[in-house]
């Protein structure tokens, strides 16, 4: 399949994709980001422009602003370059470049770095691809101070990791270009080709690699040779897993991760022309992360009702970059918790006297005496305090309606004047016990637990405050044997993304026992919810994670996806830790 684009050099980036078949055949890999530095694009709608040479990308308090505020993307694509700074950039377009024609087309600008920093950030698709089966990127650069280890190009890694997805540098140990890749465990595969670099002078690089299921190992290709040459310096290696961890982070020109003082790896005195990238995705297996392809959902709430598993999760709408907006809840049905089946929305926010229409948030549903009841948080309209009511139904999918009559909430945050935050009431978690009692817990900062009466919509007692460490939000009841659990996001000291870790109890009444940590944050987004359920014979947790794209468009913190993994336990009860993964339960259980 032929494609357009091309290196600095004048060499068809298909040559690239059609040599050195070490790495395999790149073919399927999708171009996602071409930055030739000829043009930029302003803010107002599609209008394009020449860069200026001598003149950098221009922003005002960190936001892009006129004359130039965007770097164009030859793609389409729109995974534009800004400024990252909130002072004036010495990094400008230049008309130093590696040649001055490519396939007829003029080639008159490169990008001088000097020590700051353009990136391309969250509200763009570009972060949030997924690269794990295969990328490329190739570009031209030159370096001017050899003494000093620089990162040309990264895809910043994890939070806490201090290596990045992706670096394409200049190591000065070796006096030659390099890429370092973290692999699944985060461990760094760094490679170094081609001779040793000679300052002022243009190189063409390029990175690529492959994974091979069967082998389960990806193969590392890197290639450098002086602009206008002809034959590549070539290196290769080999590492375990797929060929990038999964991580949705920042595409950086100029620097390497973690970025900050007193060492960026920024580039100190050189330039970058002509930057192409191209990935392919992990080809979906039933029981990858993520779950649901067919929209942004969190908050998951699955329930086993016969033999079938229903997940009931909110809809994300928010628009890129965006706050949330949860208009309703959706339901998706499995009778193997790997294909599922949507059965598209079944309650809806507005259903509710006095809710705002956007505020759909977690919620539960739990089947008693053949009706179904749906436990959810809202917001009231009129003060956008927080409120948790009450829907039925006769069937598992809907439709849901209102169960209290009076059309009052089951909660206000009245009722829970003692919490340290305010709108305390939220994310609702029923159980029904054996001896046929419901309980509800619920709570954002602090966790609040009361009975519920037979008919399952009216309080059976006191609210009560019930002490969990380091608690959050989303709590989550279950029993297993005769042991209680309240698995729910937590804030750990000093991280700022939630976490999940569990209490266990002997009586639902406490005392409680804190366990610990399970697993840590979701893989981007600031918040995490749980779901734990047993399915035939096997345990299973879910939550949400803002790292996936869909249909080509970013994730974020509130535009995310449901996600689950297997869960074991101890012979003592304890939870094993939890790693959250791209292969979720399309893997084998690790054992009944």
């Amino acid at each position: 399949m032929k494609r357009r684009f091309i290196l600095a050099n004048g060499v068809p980036l298909l040559f690239l994709l059609a040599t050195t078949a070490s790495a395999g055949d790149t073919d399927k890999a999708k171009q996602l980001a071409y930055w030739s530095f000829e043009k930029v694009q302003h803010l107002s709608g599609d209008s394009v422009s020449p860069s200026v040479v001598g003149q950098p990308l221009t922003s005002d308090k960190g936001n892009p602003a006129e004359p130039q505020p965007y770097v164009y993307d030859e793609t389409g694509n729109s995974n534009l370059i800004q400024c990252n700074d909130y002072m004036p950039s010495p990094n400008l377009f230049s008309d130093d470049v590696p040649v001055t024609s490519i396939e007829g087309r003029p080639n008159t600008r490169s990008l001088l770095l000097k020590g700051r920093e353009y990136v391309v950030p969250f509200n763009r698709s570009l972060p949030f691809y997924d690269i794990q089966q295969a990328w490329n990127i190739s570009f031209s650069l030159k370096c001017n101070h050899l003494g000093t280890e620089q990162v040309y190009l990264c895809k910043e890694g994890t939070k806490g990791s201090i290596y990045a997805d992706i670096s394409i540098g200049f190591d000065p140990m070796e006096q030659r270009f390099f890429v370092q890749v973290a692999d699944v465990d985060g461990h760094p595969q760094r490679l170094a080709a081609g001779s040793h670099v000679e300052g002022g002078r243009w190189y063409d690089v390029y990175a690529r690699a492959r994974y091979n299921e069967k082998k389960n190992e990806t193969v590392l290709e890197f290639g450098v040779r002086l602009s206008g040459g002809q034959k590549y310096s070539v290196s290769t290696l080999k590492y375990k897993g797929l060929a990038v961890r999964h991580n949705a982070g920042m595409w950086v020109i100029g620097r390497g991760y973690p970025g900050g003082f007193p060492n960026s790896l920024s580039v100190l005195d050189g330039a970058i022309d002509e930057v192409s990238i191209c990935g392919e995705e992990k080809p979906f297996k039933p029981g990858q992360n993520p779950l649901f392809r067919d929209s942004f959902t969190g908050d998951p709430a699955v329930t086993i009702i016969g033999d079938k598993a229903y997940a009931y999760v909110g809809v994300d709408r928010a628009g890129a970059g965006g706050w949330f907006n949860m208009p309703e809840w959706l339901c998706y049905s499995s009778s193997d918790m790997k294909n599922w089946t949507a059965h598209g929305p079944v309650l809806r926010a507005a259903d509710f006297p006095g809710a705002s229409p956007y505020g759909a948030w977690a919620a539960q549903v739990v089947e008693k005496d053949g009706k179904y009841y749906y436990y959810v948080t809202l917001d009231r309209k009129d003060n956008g305090q927080h409120m948790i009511s009450v829907a039925v139904s006769d069937s598992p999918t809907g439709p849901f309606k209102p169960a209290r009559k009076d059309g009052t909430p089951l909660i206000t945050d009245d009722m829970t004047p003692d919490s340290h935050r305010p709108n305390a009431d939220i994310d609702p978690t029923v159980l029904i016990d054996d001896d046929g009692t419901p309980w509800m817990a619920w709570g954002n900062g602090d966790c609040y637990m009361v009975k519920l009466k037979k008919n399952m919509i009216e309080l059976d007692g006191p609210v009560k405050k019930v002490p969990f460490r380091n608690f959050a939000e989303g709590p989550w009841l279950f029993k297993r044997g005769n042991l209680y659990y309240n698995v729910y996001a937590a804030d750990a000291p000093g991280v700022q993304p939630e976490q999940i870790c569990y209490a266990t109890a002997e009586n639902i009444e406490g005392p409680w026992t804190f366990r610990g940590y399970i697993t840590g944050p979701a893989n981007h987004g600031f918040t995490i919810h749980p779901s734990v359920v047993e399915f035939k014979g096997q345990w299973y947790f879910f939550y949400h994670d803002g790292s996936y794209p869909l249909d080509g468009t970013p994730g974020g913190d509130c535009r995310r996806h449901v996600c689950v993994e297997y869960l074991y336990f101890n012979p003592d009860g304890t939870i094993q830790p939890i790693k959250l993964t791209t292969e979720g339960i399309s893997v084998k259980p690790a054992r009944k």
